[in-house]
Order: structure tokens, then sequence, then C-alpha cells
């Protein structure tokens, strides 16, 4: 009995931190959000104490079958349902351990460590507490990384092969990573000379920090534009002045709205998707035909990759997002635990074929809590290739050969 009360004790860790991921990715209030992922972890950790103690009371020997027999029935249903959760998530660890392939429209991807100034808290309230965070055995908060990839996208005119798009998500102003480290990024980004910049949202976790965006975001630079959308975390601050904030430093909002650019003599159409925080989504009535009725292909700027059966719905080619911070902290052999995703880890970072969308997320660039563990933060740099699919086209990859464990990808 020792095998399938591990799958079941696996499984309800499962079921809990399905809850917590798929709660996060939902518009519900910061302020009910929390004290509700508060309580699932305390029931996540009290319900096999609480079995357990059970069991001594009663005398009874959780590895004994015949004594499972005199439990009562809804115990009996709970640990079933666990244990069938249990041999799925260990289904879907093993799948990705062992068939994992990257999808067949990523042409490369390859990545390089940025030399970036010690990312030491600004003066003020949050600097003695993130000084002993980035010091924590391992933390890789301030390794940040250029990660290139080359893709494939059928529909993309023959004149913009090569097309270059630099993602960059999650920056999260706090004050505890110094806006020093935020300067250099940009120089870093501006250096690597994309033809799109493209932010997908949670730039500020404090008012106080709006203030750096002339400083630091205001200076980033491309012949088609800095383009960016809002994020959860921004939702809770002054989205307003935010907002004036990116406009008056050069960026273009493309919060709810699409709008038609010329690259190289092409056109193509870049769109807005901020939902659930704020709505509404980019309204495609009136714009250019999709690629597939000869349009201009689409780009979709999102703050969470669960957009993407949108995206797919409106025949966008590319969905670039973040949210995810890559699960943020990564456990050696298990991978990614945790993702704010109704989709849980399905889409935590990396590169998915999901026709006739693909789809990029990002493991973004910081975090409110400055702590990452075999998950450094990073900057996207993609360069679009024209190509038909192959036959693997809808293989989906998590990038980094790192597997979910803990939550089934179907």
């Amino acid at each position: 009995m020792l095998v399938p009360v591990l799958f079941a004790l696996l499984g309800h860790g499962f079921l809990w931190v399905a809850l917590v991921n798929r709660s996060h990715g939902t518009a519900m209030p910061h302020s009910l959000c929390k004290p509700l992922t508060v309580a699932m972890f305390a029931l996540a950790g009290g319900i096999p104490l609480g079995f357990a103690a059970g069991l001594a009371t009663a005398g009874l020997n959780p590895l004994d079958g015949r004594d499972w027999l005199e439990l009562p029935w809804p115990v009996i249903l709970y640990a079933l349902v666990c244990f069938g959760c249990g041999l799925a998530a260990f289904t879907a660890w093993v799948r990705r351990w062992v068939f994992f392939r990257p999808p067949a429209i990523q042409r490369f991807e390859h990545g390089r460590r940025l030399e970036m100034p010690p990312p030491t808290g600004s003066p003020g309230r949050h600097g003695p507490r993130q000084s002993w965070l980035a010091r924590l055995p391992g933390n890789e908060i301030g390794q940040l990384e250029v990660v290139e990839r080359g893709l494939q996208l059928p529909r993309l005119p023959p004149a913009l092969d090569g097309l270059t798009v630099l993602l960059l998500a999650d920056l999260h102003f706090t004050g505890r990573v110094a806006k020093e480290y935020f300067q250099e990024l940009v120089r870093a980004c501006n250096a690597l000379g994309p033809d799109l910049v493209a932010i997908a949202g949670d730039l500020i976790d404090d008012d106080a920090y709006i203030a750096w965006v002339r400083d630091t975001v205001a200076g980033l630079v491309a012949p088609g534009g800095v383009y960016f959308v809002l994020g959860n975390h921004d939702s809770r601050h002054d989205a307003a002045r935010l907002r004036r904030a990116l406009v008056d430093g050069g960026l273009v909002d493309l919060g709810g709205r699409w709008e038609e650019v010329e690259i190289r003599g092409q056109r193509i159409v870049l769109a807005g998707n901020e939902l659930p925080w704020f709505s509404p989504a980019a309204d495609f009535h009136g714009a250019p035909p999709p690629s597939s009725r000869g349009g201009p292909p689409r780009i979709l700027l999102a703050h969470s990759p669960d957009q993407l059966p949108w995206a797919r719905a409106r025949q966008v080619d590319l969905l670039l997002a973040g949210h995810s911070h890559g699960g943020q902290i990564q456990l050696p052999l298990v991978g990614p635990v945790f993702a704010p995703s109704r989709w849980g880890l399905r889409y935590v970072y990396g590169v998915y074929d999901v026709p006739p969308t693909v789809l990029c997320v990002t493991r973004g660039v910081s975090a409110k809590l400055p702590i990452r563990w075999h998950c450094p933060p990073e900057v996207v740099m993609l360069t679009l290739y024209t190509g038909l699919r192959t036959p693997r086209a809808c293989v989906a990859g998590l990038q980094g050969g790192e597997p979910a464990a803990l939550e089934a990808t179907s």
C-alpha cells in the first residue's frame, strides 16, 4: 500500500497547487485572492496532518488495505481522487522528461548572461529587505539572460523574413531592485537593435516608482516602435497615471486596441489584450483580414498566456505574453510548480505552436519578491522567418528541458 499512499499524497498536492494556480489567473480582487491563497495552503498542509491524526486515534494503519475499508466513504472517495490525480501528475512528469521536443517552428534557441550591476535596492523602505533577499544562496534575481529564438511564422511575408521583436515583461518596479539595474537593461536591449519592442505588462508594484518610467523604459528605441500593455499588478495601482507616463515617454499603448504599422514596406497589425484585468480587448472589427485570407500578419501583446484561445479565434499569428515568471522557483528534477494561470503549468514559459497561433511566454525581468531559483530572469529576442509548418508543428515546448511535475499538462 505504500505506493498508492504516495501517489495519493502527490495527487493531494497536485489538487491544491492547481487551485492556487488557477485562482491567480482570474480577475479576483487581490484583497480576496491573498487570504484565499493562504487558506488553500493551510488546507493543503492541514488535511494530511488531520488525516494522519485521525488514523492514529482510531488505531488504523494507512499501509494496511483492510483498514481503509473502515474509513468513512467521503474519505475513501477523496483518497481515490487524489490517487488518480497523483498518477496523472506523475505520468505528465515522465512524458515531459522522456518525450520532450521543442516545437518544429522554432529554428534555434540560445541564451547568454548579461553583465549587469548588482540588483541592490534603492534607498527607501524596500532597500534593507532586498539586501538580505538578494544574498540568499542560489538567488538568480540579478542574473539576467538574453534568450534568442528563431521562429517560423507560416504566413509571414518574405519581405519581413528576419524581422526581430524584443519581448520584455514583469519588470515589477518596487525599489527592491535598483533603478540603475533597469537602466543598464535598457542599454543592453537597445544594443540588440530590434525592429520592434513589446512590453507585456506588470511594470510597477508601487505608485512611487511610476517616476522611474522616464529614466528606464522610456529610453527603449526601435525603428518600428515600442509597444506595451498592462498587467494584473499594474491594475492594483494608478494604472491611468502609469499609462500617461509610458505614452509621454514615447511608448505606444496597445491596451484594448489594434494598430496597423508599416515595416520594410510591409503591413503588420499589432494588438493588445489586457484581460481579465482591463477590458475590453482589441476589437478587430474594421481591421484588415487575417493573414490566412491574404491580410497582414497579426501580432498580439497580452500579459497572460491565458488569452491564447482568444488569439486563436481571431487568427493571431504570434502571441507575446509574460505573467508566469517561468514559475519563478523551479525545483531540481521537478521544474516549475506554481504559475498564475487557468492552464496551470501548460504554458509556463517558452514557445508553443497551437495553430494558427504561435505563443511565446517569457520568464520576465524581475518579480515583486526578488527571489528566483533555477529560473533566471530574461529578455527574449525573437527573429521571425517565413516558412510552412512541418508535421511536428503542434508539439508544444517547455523550453530549458525542465519538466513540470505537479500539474498535468492537459
